[in-house]
């Protein structure tokens, strides 16, 4: 969901309540705050890190995915993620 308000400055778009509901649905609601999401200096490689069932990773990435429409500082991270899922 996004939500649209104007104000006197501007107009400011929010997904506050999608990202939200999308860690309380993938059990992330604990998660501490980030600045930067991914260092572009990490090479990632395939079955490197912990197993996880694809199916639940495929559903947090696509999720993931729709945040980049008002966050385009994510889109970086999550397309080298999405890149697993090929």
């Amino acid at each position: 969901m996004i939500k649209v308000i104007r104000t006197p400055e501007g107009i400011l778009i929010s997904q506050h309540h999608y990202v939200l509901n999308m860690l309380l649905k993938f059990g992330m609601a604990d998660s501490k705050f980030v600045s930067t999401p991914l260092d572009k200096n990490v090479k990632l490689h395939p079955n490197s890190g912990m197993a996880c069932d694809p199916t639940r990773f495929r559903q947090i990435v696509e999720s993931l995915i729709y945040l980049t429409i008002t966050r385009l500082d994510l889109n970086y991270p999550i397309v080298l993620i999405n890149q697993f899922m090929s």
